[in-house]
């Protein structure tokens, strides 16, 4: 079933930060994969980006082509270059989709074929390791996502599973523990911040992942 659209997502400004730093100025074709209700399809045909839309979904399909974008329906635990060109776009995105495909392996492969020698990747993700749901565990709840996730993710296996693919990590802007601190500032109309943390607390404060990942040879 296809959902309603929610610009409001957390992860879409992250998303649209790490893709404007990555894009560096410039008028890309990208591929939304697993796009939903096309919010950021959207927001990036609006910044003047060429847009094309995959989804599982035929729903979510049938309103990106009413919205007038190219939309592929594909499951992507089969390679993309099923029914894509490879080396057809410049830059594409998985926001909140790895966790839900049992082939993650493919979907990145594939997706390194289809993009051009220095395209990239934005990705974001959650953190099955982070403090709130080791504590979960403990105390015998299941992990985030049991049920719907088909996949879960460490700050480590992501890293792996980047380089094993043919990428190369370039920026990485994820949402962390913040002790109250966001909490405190939302009751204040203030914007959320992320705090800086060394790479060895990553795997354990990082809430939700968002990584620009670029193709390499």
């Amino acid at each position: 079933m296809g959902r309603e659209p929610n610009f409001a997502r957390p992860w879409y400004p992250t998303a649209l930060e790490l893709f404007r730093w990555a894009a560096r100025g410039r008028r890309l074709r990208v591929l939304d994969v697993g796009g939903g209700a096309a919010e950021m399809a959207l927001l990036l045909r609006q910044e003047g980006h060429e847009v094309e839309f995959l989804d599982i979904d035929p729903v979510n399909v049938a309103r990106a082509r009413a919205l007038g974008f190219v939309a592929y329906q594909h499951d992507c635990n089969t390679p993309l270059t099923e029914l894509l060109e490879p080396e057809r776009y410049q830059a594409a995105l998985l926001l909140e989709v790895i966790e839900h495909v049992f082939h993650t392996h493919v979907l990145l492969q594939s997706l390194w074929q289809c993009l051009q020698l220095g395209g990239f990747l934005v990705v974001t993700t959650p953190n099955i390791a982070h403090l709130r749901w080791r504590l979960r565990a403990l105390l015998g709840y299941p992990p985030r996502g049991e049920g719907y996730h088909v996949r879960f993710f460490t700050y480590r296996l992501l890293c792996a599973e980047f380089s094993r693919a043919g990428f190369q990590i370039e920026r990485e802007a994820h949402a962390t523990s913040t002790f109250g601190i966001n909490a405190v500032r939302t009751l204040l109309g203030k914007p959320p911040i992320r705090l800086p943390l060394p790479r060895m607390f990553r795997g354990l404060l990082v809430r939700n992942f968002a990584f620009v990942a670029r193709k390499v040879l």
